[in-house]
């Protein structure tokens, strides 16, 4: 991360000092810990802790629902399959950091654990997921737009659009997966196996071809977009075969 913190500093605040001076930034500078102001940021592995921790607190919820309601059957409404968003926006500011909830992603996956890992809430969702899937890519783009090119401030309508969006994406997900996703192949099988070195690799790649063609692509947003994830993909890719290969790499596997 301390390189990616070090591009970012240069790139947003004109830091002049080089990456190894900058190492003294990074371990001593702790703001949002997003690392976009060249401080102290886990980047992608934030999703790791966050996970760990939201695996700890579901843990307790599920056994301390186990001890009220024994049955581990629990009767959901199916209009929870439509229904279960609207808490959202009231959970996104509670232990957040960095605009990451932990109140949030924890009510997420609590979400998943009741209600979408009943296979007849799955069977539901699948005869609407491309009603909830175009729905949410609907939502997405409106926000996009109005948090990157609205000459106003439209706070209320893109905190909608957001969370709409994350939504209805979600609830298109299960029924998604079930239809076309339950299956095995060679390319499947390839990635599956790659796919934790494959998120330890990425983000430093991303924001590396982002920030070298930053001029290159000034003023084009598609290449500035399709360029850098491509040539982000390539280099990730070429990091995973390089770790599966190399003995000495194999932790990262």
């Amino acid at each position: 991360m301390p390189p990616v913190t070090y591009m970012a500093d240069k790139f947003n605040y004109g830091y002049q000092g080089n990456l190894f001076r900058h190492y003294a930034v990074f371990f001593t500078y702790f703001t949002d810990l997003t690392g976009a102001d060249g401080g102290f940021s886990a980047g992608q592995f934030w999703f790791i802790l966050y996970l760990f921790l939201i695996s700890l607190i579901a843990a307790g919820i599920i056994l301390l629902q186990r001890k009220i309601i024994p049955s581990r059957d629990i009767d959901i409404p199916p209009v929870l399959i439509f229904l279960w968003g609207l808490p959202l926006p009231l959970l996104s500011g509670v232990l957040s950091t960095g605009g990451k909830s932990l109140a949030e992603y924890t009510y997420v996956f609590l979400v998943g654990y009741y209600i979408f890992s009943d296979d007849d809430a799955v069977s539901r969702a699948e005869k609407w997921k491309w009603i909830f899937l175009c729905t949410g890519i609907t939502a997405a783009i409106f926000n996009v737009y109005m948090f990157i090119w609205s000459d106003t401030q439209q706070t209320l309508l893109n905190t909608i659009a957001r969370y709409v969006s994350e939504w209805f994406m979600i609830s298109s997900l299960p029924g998604i997966g079930k239809g076309y996703l339950n299956f095995n192949g060679k390319i499947s099988e390839y990635m599956s196996k790659r796919s934790y070195t494959f998120y330890i690799f990425h983000f430093f790649w991303v924001v590396l071809f982002q920030y070298l063609l930053i001029n290159v692509c000034s003023g084009n947003i598609i290449l500035l977009y399709v360029l850098p994830v491509l040539s982000a993909y390539g280099a990730t890719l070429l990091c995973c075969e390089i770790c599966d290969r190399v003995s000495f790499f194999s932790f990262l596997t």
